[in-house]
């Protein structure tokens, strides 16, 4: 049986978590404490969050794990066939994730009650709105990122977004998902099965660590 490894405070954990999920696969949760176990340092030495451990091995890398599971599991696709459109779907989760989501990053602190620089808003603020400007026209949210079935690009772009649209809020004042249109996209998501429950897991772990 596959294993995954993480924690659920991970946006990469959740994101493969529901590709697990839409495909129907049976896995194993292993949740990880911190400071990592040995155990999972032996598996993923560069303690990389998820980690997928499968028959043949351990995987590491979010996207080495999606293309992965499209190789072995292809009943339930989640990247399209089409050689062009796969290389977009994943061309856009890169993008979100170096030109949106590592932007934002930099202001997380202030999700845990941590002073961010006016430098560092600052920063935050010119570069989101950058990629705004340069990748708004791009990104199709409807229904899906990048076509007419969820897939891994959808997936991958929420969980990025949950936490990056609080800091982008909190530390620039712009809202992510009005500037990337994205509003009624985020709830379709926020209802599909799979999330629910990976969020429902989420909250269930935060409750549990916190208290």
């Amino acid at each position: 049986m596959l294993k995954l490894h993480g924690r659920p405070r991970s946006n990469y954990y959740n994101a493969v978590k529901v590709i697990l999920l839409e495909k129907g696969l049976n896995f194993e949760e292993v949740i990880e404490p911190l400071p990592p176990r040995a155990e999972f340092l032996a598996l993923s030495p560069m303690k990389k969050v998820p980690c997928l451990v499968t028959e043949h091995g351990p995987l590491t890398e979010t996207g080495v794990i999606i293309d992965y599971l499209e190789e072995t599991h292809p009943d339930t696709r989640m990247l399209p066939t089409d050689a062009f459109a796969r290389a977009k779907s994943k061309e856009m989760m890169k993008s979100l994730e170096l030109y949106i989501e590592w932007v934002a990053r930099r202001g997380y602190g202030a999700l845990r009650g941590e002073t961010v620089s006016e430098e560092s808003q600052a920063a935050i603020a010119a570069d989101l709105g950058q990629a705004i400007t340069a990748l708004g026209p791009t990104l199709r949210f409807d229904p899906w990122l990048g076509g007419a079935e969820f897939g891994a690009a959808d997936a991958m772009a929420y969980f990025m977004l949950i936490y990056a649209r609080i800091s982008a809020k909190t530390n620039a004042d712009i809202d992510l998902l009005d500037a990337l249109s994205a509003e009624a996209w985020f709830e379709r998501v926020t209802q599909r099965e799979s999330v629910s429950r990976t969020l429902a897991d989420a909250a269930d772990y935060a409750k549990a660590t916190q208290g």
